[in-house]
């Protein structure tokens, strides 16, 4: 998992868990503080300090998150180390060039599909799997990477497309 995932994965950890003891402290408190006047005015300054509170923090994430998304970043053809890889998906292969990729330079995979729905999911040498996009017929995705370890990685399908979806793979090598 990279540094960005763990970073992410911490923060909903934390708010999941601020969350939590909030909604707790809150039951106790409505179910232990016995029986009292409802202040109307009060009880709606509350309910706008609460949807303030979350609208802040969604934002927040919003933000925090959106400028990690691979997606979107288009195709930047005068970047000399930016090797570009043609993938076509179809019922039940993935047509790639067999030419062999550099580590530690970018990989922009653009990706089609002539028939339905495709995942195109790629795995290390060692099978732990790092990134994923969705192939669908009449777009192409662009999807950029960098390989940083030399290996044969491996690409498997994760839509199901059809009765030998199982048997869609294909493997890719990457040198040094």
């Amino acid at each position: 998992m990279g540094r960005t995932a763990i970073i992410i994965a911490v923060s909903y950890g934390i708010l999941g868990g601020l969350v939590v003891l909030l909604v707790a402290g809150a039951v106790l408190t409505s179910t232990l503080g016995g029986r009292r006047q409802i202040d109307a005015k009060k009880l709606g300054e509350r309910e706008k300090t609460w949807f303030a509170t979350v609208v802040v923090v969604l934002v927040a994430l919003l933000f925090g998150t959106i400028f990690f998304t691979p997606y979107g970043r288009g195709s930047s053809s005068s970047d000399p180390n930016l090797q570009v890889v043609d993938v076509t998906a179809q019922q039940f292969a993935f047509v790639m060039p067999g030419a062999p990729l550099k580590a530690g330079k970018p990989v922009e995979f653009r990706l089609r599909a002539t028939d339905v729905n495709h995942g195109f999911a790629v795995f290390s040498p060692k099978h732990v799997f790092l990134f994923q996009v969705q192939v669908m017929p009449g777009r192409t995705q662009l999807y950029r990477y960098t390989f940083h370890r030399p290996g044969t990685y491996s690409v498997e399908c994760f839509e199901y497309c059809g009765l030998d979806h199982d048997a869609m793979k294909a493997t890719f090598t990457v040198t040094r």
